[in-house]
């Protein structure tokens, strides 16, 4: 007597379910912000980061500008805002093979408009460790001033 092996033989089938293929309304939400990339505000349209502080004094501003040569780094500055452009440029090893390249070389331009306005005569730059520092002291006028009252 043999066995019947037939039902053993069969190749998995999986049937089709073509409802089983939508998406819910919430997973679809959710894949919409998991894809999403929003920019921060501390970000420029490159994506660089950068940091503003403010004192009674003034503004300091940093922007990482790894590889960028100081002389390579054109600032304007007026009352209240701040212009910048710069070069990248990157060479690669001669006779070597690029298997990846995240740096790029290229022109770029940023402007920032500050808060209150700024002594354009006093702007500072420093250039350190791959991070541009502007000093900026505010205008005497924007400056915080504090009045001691006198007895009569």
């Amino acid at each position: 007597m043999m066995a019947d092996l037939t039902r053993y033989n069969q190749p998995d089938v999986t049937r089709w379910n073509p409802l089983s293929e939508m998406v819910t309304l919430r997973e679809a939400m959710s894949n919409l912000f998991e894809d999403s990339f929003i920019p921060s505000r501390a970000m420029n349209a490159r994506g660089t980061p950068m940091n503003l502080y403010e004192t009674d004094k003034g503004f300091t501003l940093q922007i990482p500008m790894p590889g960028v040569k100081p002389q390579d780094v054109d600032i304007t500055v007026q009352q209240d805002s701040i212009n910048l452009k710069w070069e990248t440029k990157v060479a690669s090893p001669e006779n070597a093979t690029i298997h990846w390249s995240g740096f790029q070389s290229g022109q770029y331009q940023q402007s920032f408009t500050l808060p209150a306005s700024i002594n354009p005569e006093g702007v500072e730059a420093h250039h350190a460790d791959g991070v541009l520092t502007l000093d900026l002291p505010k205008a005497a006028q924007a400056q915080t001033r504090t009045v001691k009252v006198k007895p009569a």
